[in-house]
């Protein structure tokens, strides 16, 4: 409850607030400020009935436990403050995927539901709370979200293993654009996002090579830079000389089904007039790049691996580097129906990564096989874990230096 104090200095019927002390700022607001003394008495219950309020209990971020913890042994408690709930499942995201299926919180005497997974293998994880049979939802304690276009998760992660390459280091850092575009193919206010090298402002005069680079199915275009660290990774390549410098285009990948201001639940069939009809467009006409099929790379992850790899390879008057992360590529027909010649002489990296446990990976090793028995010229990493950004990471850590070293590059 919070505590009003006030002293009333009556002058010709007006009232001058000289002590007003509140938490809220609404009340704050009216310190030392002259309001006619009719005014003020009709204020004064409605400010006594809502500082008697206090907090609301949904407000109330003393009561929030911490979570997720993690222990030094690599086990991770999770809770949740439910005090009126029958159920709470930690559910969703490749958590569940690890754990093997969702688990079973246990709520104790103050409301607080919890439990305490793992050790687990060092890599990022997402997972969600599922309330009484509800839909998934957030950990309200965890800043960490990632961005979906339903069904936000929240992240974590456990330390170990090759984190070094996306951690930010003392080196010179990129800049990270947000740029809004009117999509005249889908008819829609899009965004884009755009990574530009360290230096890219200073070096006026200098133009760069582009990597297109698409999220996946469940994911937006926010995706490669907030969970996947797609410019932290360049930026240290660069600072190592281990990549060229480059433009990183981060675009939307889903197609409206319905206009709902280019969100939503869609479908991706379309994407590619997107791309080609105005994100490329935008792209050359707003950054200083290298507008030519030498200096276009074109990768993604999981169906933006899939939309890669076809896009690619159908516009290869655009596109010299193509890259599939655990894509979801459906079919070989296209690739059996082309010239080994012709794609030997025109990619200059064809470059495919899937793990053996993914549901993608029969799919991958196919156009392996197809790509061997036309003797196409290509990159087949085969790595372990799952369907995760740990391995995403990785991809794009491998992949981006092989871009524009020939030796018409920059």
């Amino acid at each position: 409850m919070y505590a009003i104090s006030c002293k009333f200095d009556i002058v010709n019927s007006d009232v001058i607030v000289c002590g007003l002390e509140a938490a809220a700022g609404e009340l704050k607001r009216i310190r030392r400020m002259r309001f006619p003394l009719i005014a003020l008495l009709t204020f004064l219950p409605v400010a006594s009935l809502w500082c008697q309020r206090g907090t609301p209990f949904y407000d109330d971020v003393s009561k929030m436990p911490v979570s997720p913890e993690l222990h030094s042994d690599r086990r991770v408690t999770f809770r949740l403050l439910a005090p009126k709930a029958a159920e709470v499942l930690l559910a969703g995201g490749n958590l569940e995927e690890a754990l093997k299926g969702p688990q079973a919180l246990q709520k104790d005497a103050q409301g607080v539901w919890s439990i305490t997974a793992g050790p687990l293998e060092p890599g990022l994880y997402d997972y969600g709370f599922a309330v009484d049979g509800g839909i998934r939802t957030v950990d309200p304690a965890n800043r960490n979200a990632l961005e979906r276009t339903w069904g936000h998760t929240n992240t974590f992660e456990v330390p170990g293993g090759q984190s070094a390459f996306y951690t930010v280091r003392p080196v010179p850092h990129g800049t990270l654009h947000i740029q809004q575009y009117e999509s005249k193919s889908l008819g829609v206010e899009r965004r884009v996002f755009v990574y530009t090298p360290p230096g890219y402002e200073q070096a006026v005069r200098n133009k760069y090579p582009v990597l297109y680079l698409f999220h996946g199915s469940g994911g937006v275009e926010s995706q490669w830079t907030e969970v996947g660290r797609a410019n932290v990774i360049l930026d240290n390549l660069i600072a190592d000389r281990k990549a060229k410098p480059m433009i990183v285009v981060m675009p939307y990948g889903h197609v409206p089904q319905a206009t709902a201001g280019g969100r939503g639940r869609t479908a991706s069939a379309g994407f590619d007039k997107d791309l080609l009809g105005d994100i490329i467009p935008l792209v050359e006409r707003t950054y200083r790049v290298i507008p030519d099929r030498d200096h276009r790379a074109i990768a993604g992850l999981s169906m933006g691996g899939g939309q890669a790899f076809s896009i690619g390879l159908a516009h290869l008057e655009l596109f010299s580097y193509v890259g599939a992360f655990s894509g979801a590529i459906r079919n070989n027909q296209d690739v059996a129906k082309m010239l080994p010649d012709e794609l030997n002489r025109k990619l200059q990296v064809l470059w495919i990564g899937c793990v053996k446990a993914d549901s993608l990976f029969a799919a991958n090793q196919d156009l392996d096989n197809t790509l061997k028995s036309k003797n196409v010229q290509h990159v087949f990493r085969i790595s372990e874990g799952g369907h995760t950004w740990t391995n995403w990471r990785l991809y794009l850590y491998e992949f981006a230096p092989l871009l524009f070293n020939r030796k018409a590059g920059v």
